[in-house]
């Protein structure tokens, strides 16, 4: 590997999670190099694996990845863009999937997260989504105007099993949610999960693609027939 015989920092594209599944299964293979999986904030879902540590080659390497925001020109007139707006428009620049991390949305604005090598493409190229004229400007990650926003959901499961969770989430039968397993659907803290019987522990994150994404942030107590009460923060 580069990383290991050159002493370079080295990384990938940008990864689904079940890219990141795969190469969290395939880890081992690389137990002679530092890497991390890193994707902008706390709760990315597209991730780039990068090769290398400060104490591996005795400098800090340069981010392969930056931010560029995404304004409205006339912010009196922009339209409500959605994730889907934003993709379709970066899409349709001819842009490949791998370069661009996640897209977060914060009021009229969003914030892309993408390979270094985009931002001068983006800043020049893209400037309309939807019917809303727009700009394109790299900031820094601190300079992000950004929370992660939640939905609370809460109520009784029968039990913290993640597939009584799903159910109650998204409103879904047990065979739907067991389904979603088979399904290679579901994933826990960035790794695919086939075991839908597994017990929720505090602070998992789990997604399930084609539903969204949901924190398990709390357990109460238990009702007398010995349902268990929880709190659960669904991303937004």
């Amino acid at each position: 590997m580069r990383a290991y015989q050159q002493n370079v920092y080295t990384y990938t594209f940008f990864l689904t999670e079940s890219e990141q599944d795969i190469f969290a299964q395939m880890s081992q293979e690389f137990s002679f190099v530092d890497w991390k999986v890193i994707g902008g904030h706390d709760y990315f879902t597209r991730g780039l694996v990068l090769f290398g540590s400060k104490e591996m080659f005795g400098y800090e390497g340069e981010m392969p990845m930056t931010t560029v925001r995404i304004s409205p020109i006339f912010e009196k007139f922009a339209g409500k863009l959605t994730h889907r707006d934003y993709l379709g428009a970066l899409m349709n620049l001819g842009i490949e999937r791998k370069n661009l991390g996640d897209i977060l949305i914060v009021e009229k604005d969003a914030y892309v997260f993408c390979m270094k090598p985009m931002v001068s493409f983006l800043v020049e190229n893209l400037t309309k989504i939807a019917h809303t004229q727009v700009e394109a400007t790299e900031v820094s990650f601190d300079d992000m105007n950004y929370k992660q926003q939640f939905e609370v959901k809460e109520g009784f499961v029968t039990s913290t099993r993640i597939d009584a969770v799903i159910s109650f989430v998204y409103g879904l039968s047990r065979n739907a949610s067991l389904a979603l397993f088979q399904n290679q659907k579901v994933f826990l803290r960035g790794r695919m999960e086939t075991r839908n019987a597994y017990q929720l522990q505090l602070e998992d994150v789990v997604s399930v693609r084609g539903y969204g994404k949901f924190l398990f942030s709390n357990m109460g107590s238990k009702s007398k027939k010995g349902r268990q009460f929880i709190t659960i923060s669904i991303f937004k």
